[in-house]
């Protein structure tokens, strides 16, 4: 195996004018990209204007005839679905379900859940009493509101775990959407 020499001090001739030209190159690449950097963004700036005014002067009328492709029309559709339903959900008389339901419960009710069906025009209501006679007076106050067409129990049973054995039930009401 042949013995590896370094020559840490470097006695070759040093040449300066290497590095200094390498420097000089630089420099004046990165003056030119600067100056091409410049006029593109001076002409972004042109073309952006020019691009407003055109705008401005077709008025709608510029976007109303960009072509629109099928999927972006689909898209848009989708949208005005979304937002109508959003729109009716937000139109129906919350606040007199809502407070039909409260006050019918009493104080031997306990609301558990509430879940409205909007397609169907029912609402599933999840409730728990502490007697059957407490469950069945709550289905009958439920009827006797102008918010529900029907109120129909669902399915009951007695909490035999808990020591005062509550009645946990769920009924389904249909309901009149229409502000009464």
């Amino acid at each position: 195996m042949r013995a590896l020499r370094l020559d840490y001090q470097g006695t070759g001739r040093p040449r300066p004018w290497v590095g200094l030209a390498v420097l000089a190159t630089s420099l004046v690449a990165l003056a030119l990209a600067a100056g091409y950097y410049r006029d593109l963004g001076q002409r972004i700036v042109q073309w952006e204007a020019r691009v407003d005014r055109a705008e401005r002067l077709a008025g709608h009328r510029a976007r109303a005839l960009r072509p629109v492709s099928a999927e972006a029309a689909r898209e848009q559709a989708l949208e005005v679905q979304h937002a109508n339903q959003v729109l009716r959900e937000l139109s129906l008389p919350w606040d007199t379900l809502f407070r039909a339901v409260e006050a019918s419960a009493g104080e031997h009710v306990a609301l558990l859940s509430m879940a409205p069906d909007l397609k169907k025009g029912t609402v599933v209501i999840s409730a728990e009493a502490k007697t059957f006679d407490a469950m069945l007076e709550y289905v009958r106050q439920l009827g006797k509101r102008e918010v529900f067409g029907s109120v129909l129990l669902q399915n009951h049973q007695v909490q035999h775990a808990d020591p005062e054995k509550p009645v946990r039930f769920s009924l389904v009401a249909v309901w009149k959407r229409e502000a009464p």
